[in-house]
């Protein structure tokens, strides 16, 4: 009876993507939307290479056309100079890391940064990372990530990078704490909320994680 039962909605489903072929695409689209999200960790790398792990700012934004070949062509040292405009302009999640906080960080999708991104109707996704510039550094800069949105905007995989010494990687398993080996959804709220460590915004995980 239940094999009769289960056949049958098979054959109903088959017959409603025959009739509707667009009918189930919204509850695909929303699966896809509830798993796009940025998570970016620290490598044990660059520990070996600097003897502890030094404070980096780390930026994920979503970006226009205009505003990706601005910083293309600006390169990341200006990006992230006091005072620069276009930083402040295209309002990135901003990630804190140093010796002190090595967890890693999450950006969801359900953000209000998701939202006001989208309504420019943005083409890039830039993960970049306020690393040493190195005299040896190859013309394409490996301190910054672009994603082409337009070509992998419904991603329904999580992006997952870690920053390296000289460049950021993108990954495919969970990043850890290089110090604890806890993954990034097994990060506690940090005691030291008046002085978020992680990151400066309302939207952290810690806030998250206290609703």
């Amino acid at each position: 009876m239940r094999k009769s039962m289960t056949q049958k909605a098979s054959r109903g489903l088959l017959l409603l993507l025959l009739l509707f072929p667009g009918a189930l695409l919204p509850a695909a689209f929303a699966g896809c939307a509830a798993q796009r999200r940025v998570v970016v960790g620290l490598s044990v790398d660059l520990e070996d290479r600097y003897a502890i792990y030094p404070s980096i700012e780390f930026d994920a934004v979503a970006l226009t056309e205009e505003e990706t070949n601005q910083i293309k062509s600006g390169g990341v040292d200006a990006y992230f100079a006091p005072g620069g405009s276009l930083r402040k302009r295209v309002d990135p999640f901003t990630v804190y890391f140093s010796q002190e906080e090595t967890r890693p960080a999450v950006l969801p999708f359900r953000s209000a940064y998701w939202d006001r991104w989208l309504k420019k109707k943005p083409v890039t996704l830039a993960l970049i990372a306020d690393l040493p510039h190195s005299p040896d550094m190859p013309e394409e800069d490996p301190r910054v990530l672009y994603i082409d949105l337009k070509k992998d905007g419904l991603f329904c995989r999580p992006v997952f990078v870690e920053i390296e010494p000289q460049k950021i990687s993108r990954v495919y398993d969970l990043p850890r704490d290089p110090r604890t080996n806890l993954p990034a959804d097994n990060r506690r709220p940090d005691n030291r909320r008046p002085a978020l460590r992680i990151h400066d915004n309302p939207e952290s995980p810690e806030a998250l994680e206290d609703d």
